[in-house]
């Protein structure tokens, strides 16, 4: 059975916990929690749900919520929407169904009971898109890219991963926000006119279209959006411009690579948070082990520590090795990907990633076997 993604829409916190409380199946995974905000249509696409339970009081249904509804339907093609609320009649039913509303239920319903109904649900929107011969939409997958220390690589896997994506079809954009710091444009030899920055300081606000029209297109067919030109400019980004960004472009992005420094600043923080995986990057090196040990600290404190892989860029002749970081983390590496010096530096100066520049190099095949993995979500790269 393939999962099924649910988006739980509530106004009162209480509501989204009793939601997510009777919700009893590994087959079911709730990839996001939003509001009937007009604001929230785009956050919400951007989940492609497979399913939204709308948690509300009954006194709250009324012709802004269904319009709200239909809205969401109109965009979310092959997304079921079930209503769960007290004092159900049937008026409410049948206003729901000629709505296009699969299911209404009360708050009442024992968490077997309510799996079941979404599961059915989602059974029977699938069977209507396979009559219509509509595809079934596919959720973006964002993935944080977050450097231990510096130096340790982080950017030349991010640059190189977008490019194998890039190479099998994907649709891909890579989001440089080491805001400090970032210069993945480099590493792309892309000189772009536009950057976050401006993004930032539109007074009209972050868009899709305004983000189009910030980023740079490499060759390949991906985007690039790049980091503020210099350092001082960084203080115009804050984490809500984070936070917006990500939410407009996930809607029209299969892979959105994520480029972060090694810093705990609250832009980081936030682009941690909104993230699907974060992909820690470490060397094999005590410095590499005291950053690693740090963030996973604060990935618990914010309780995302579930979202973390630990990726290994190797030098071939560390003292240290992948088993003996693994045994003092207490945490299996994901991946591992050798750094052929020479290759990786001819590729940093050139402006070419290692998978175009070297393709045969040990470094390169690494990186397309990570990125082969992170398409069919494999759990262990090291062996």
């Amino acid at each position: 059975m393939e999962r099924i993604n649910v988006v739980i829409l509530a106004e009162e916190t209480q509501y989204k916990v009793k939601i997510k409380n009777k919700i009893v199946s590994e087959d079911i995974a709730i990839v996001g929690y939003s509001d009937f905000k007009e604001e929230s249509k785009l956050k919400i696409e951007g989940y492609f749900p497979d399913v939204l339970i709308c948690a509300i009081d009954r006194n709250d249904i009324d012709d802004d919520f269904y319009r709200f509804i239909e809205g969401i339907k109109e965009t979310s093609t092959g997304c079921a929407v079930v209503i769960v609320t007290d004092n159900v009649n049937v008026d409410l039913v049948n206003t729901a169904a000629k709505l296009g509303i699969r299911q209404v239920l009360d708050f009442d319903i024992a968490p077997q009971a309510f799996t079941d109904k979404i599961i059915e649900v989602n059974a029977l929107e699938q069977k209507l898109l396979g009559q219509l011969k509509i595809e079934r939409r596919v959720r973006s997958k964002v993935y944080a890219f977050y450097g231990t220390k510096g130096g340790c690589g982080t950017s030349s896997i991010v640059a190189s991963s977008a490019i194998a994506l890039a190479n099998q079809g994907k649709k891909v954009i890579v989001l440089d926000f080491d805001i400090q710091h970032g210069d993945i444009n480099l590493l792309f030899n892309i000189d772009s006119k536009d950057t976050i920055v401006e993004l930032a300081r539109d007074p009209e606000g972050i868009s899709i279209e305004k983000v189009n029209s910030a980023v740079a297109l490499h060759p390949t067919g991906f985007s690039v959006l790049c980091a503020p030109k210099s350092p001082e400019y960084g203080d115009y980004v804050e984490a809500e411009h984070i936070r917006k960004i990500v939410e407009n472009v996930r809607p029209y992005f299969e892979y959105i690579l994520i480029d972060l420094g090694c810093d705990y600043a609250e832009t980081t923080l936030t682009a941690l948070e909104v993230c699907d995986e974060i992909e820690l990057i470490v060397n094999l090196n005590l410095s590499s082990l005291k950053g690693m040990k740090d963030i996973l600290n604060i990935l618990n404190s914010m309780r995302i520590m579930e979202k973390a892989n630990f990726v290994v860029n190797k030098n071939r002749s560390s003292l240290i090795k992948i088993a003996d970081f693994e045994n003092l983390i207490q945490k299996k590496a994901y991946a591992a990907i050798v750094a052929d010096r020479n290759a990786c530096e001819n590729a940093l100066n050139s402006g070419n990633p290692i998978v175009s520049s070297a393709p045969r190099s040990a470094t390169a095949k690494d990186i397309v076997r990570f990125v082969d993995a992170l398409i069919e979500d494999k759990s262990n790269l090291t062996k």
